[in-house]
């Protein structure tokens, strides 16, 4: 059985990344792998499958500062290094900003290395510098992720691997085709209540329909609120901006959920305001449950909606265009595919494919660092 230890540093069970870890995982065992995670000291495991998990007082998972990603890296990186030689780990799979800089340490030791980004940086420097090191293999998230950061997808250097839903999201039923009609019209959404991904725009998109479709809206958003002060005074405006704006019983924040494919179930339409959202966990789960979605015309949305097939792109930042496309779905301006067409648009997103694909570039990578160092100049 082989190893790989994902760097990933957060002090929180929720988000994206680790559900995709987990969603590989969960095919680990007969590929000859197993997955073990890096995280914050009291980190705490709420879902399943279980994972080992390994903490370190300075491990850092995301940071709007680049200081202190520097130096949590600097302080957590003895131990780290200690802890792979002594656990004997094969790969090193460290997941965006805050692994980052140990990712490229890691790769000098000639361990195989991995570096997924999943962040839509401003500064893409660096980001850049890590794909043209030869010791390191850098994995993006879909074509226009690679189009942001100007990186040319090269094989066996920099990789394109999406995020991948669980299998049961594409197991369950589906539901039948959903139309418009004068009834209720059931929008729901799911992610963590913090600002960037600007679930205040749903608020004014809805705000901005015309009472008679207002009144038929039933918005339902699923998520936790993260343990911080930012996050917990975007709720909290959040919630001031329902009542100030009458959407009392139309616009709801309904806390977290272990059941997402429960609370899909009876949807019409999922939604996802986010700008450069890298490539969403949720959304894909939405679209293997047949369905269609909403969401801005940025990020990986570009590369897993088809515009007016398996749901509608609004412009980035606009509650307007997404009052727009809204009311459009609404009025039954737009027909969109099937259920199981919309499945099928994410097929390749699913857990036990991405499986494959990512165990193969580990028995690959593998391979390459038993080989010894690239030498420079080398291809």
């Amino acid at each position: 059985m082989r190893r790989v230890l994902h760097l990933v540093g957060a002090l929180e069970d929720n988000g994206g990344i680790l559900s995709s870890i987990r969603g590989v995982a969960s095919h680990a065992t007969a590929e000859g792998w197993e997955h073990v995670l890096w995280m914050r000291r009291g980190f705490q495991q709420v879902r399943s499958p279980r994972l080992e998990v390994l903490e370190s007082t300075h491990a850092l998972g995301e940071s709007g500062s680049h200081l202190r990603l520097l130096v949590s890296a600097a302080c957590a990186w003895p131990g780290l290094r200690r802890l792979v030689r002594e656990r004997s780990f094969d790969v090193v799979h460290g997941h965006s900003r805050g692994a980052l800089l140990l990712s490229l340490w890691m790769s000098r030791t000639g361990r195989a290395t991995i570096f997924s980004n999943h962040a839509y940086a401003r500064r893409t420097g660096m980001y850049r510098r890590a794909a043209s090191n030869r010791q390191l293999l850098t994995l993006l998230l879909t074509p226009n992720h690679a189009r942001h950061y100007g990186i040319t997808p090269q094989p066996g250097r920099v990789e394109i691997l999406p995020e991948c839903g669980a299998e049961r999201f594409f197991e369950a039923p589906l539901p039948a085709a959903r139309k418009a009609s004068g009834g209720a019209v059931r929008l729901v959404g799911v992610g963590n209540l913090v600002g960037w991904k600007r679930w205040d725009l749903l608020v004014e998109a809805c705000a901005a329909l015309p009472t008679d479709l207002r009144q038929r809206l039933r918005a339902t958003i699923w998520g936790p609120i993260p343990d911080e002060p930012e996050a917990r005074r975007h709720a909290a405006d959040l919630d001031r901006a329902v009542e100030a704006r009458g959407l009392a019983g139309m616009v709801r924040f309904a806390g977290p959920t272990g059941d997402i494919l429960g609370a899909l179930r009876d949807a019409d339409l999922f939604v996802l305001p986010s700008t450069n959202e890298p490539c969403s966990v949720a959304l894909i789960e939405a679209l293997a449950a047949g369905v269609p979605a909403l969401v801005s015309a940025s990020g990986g949305n570009v590369d897993l909606v088809r515009d007016g097939e398996t749901g509608r792109l609004f412009e980035p930042g606009s509650a307007k265009d997404l009052a727009s496309k809204l009311e459009e779905w609404m009025t039954g301006r737009v027909k969109l595919e099937s259920p199981e067409r919309i499945r099928q648009s994410v097929e390749r997103c699913r857990a036990s494919v991405v499986a494959r694909q990512l165990h193969e570039i580990y028995r690959r990578w593998t391979v390459r660092a038993e080989a010894g160092p690239i030498p420079l100049g080398g291809n």
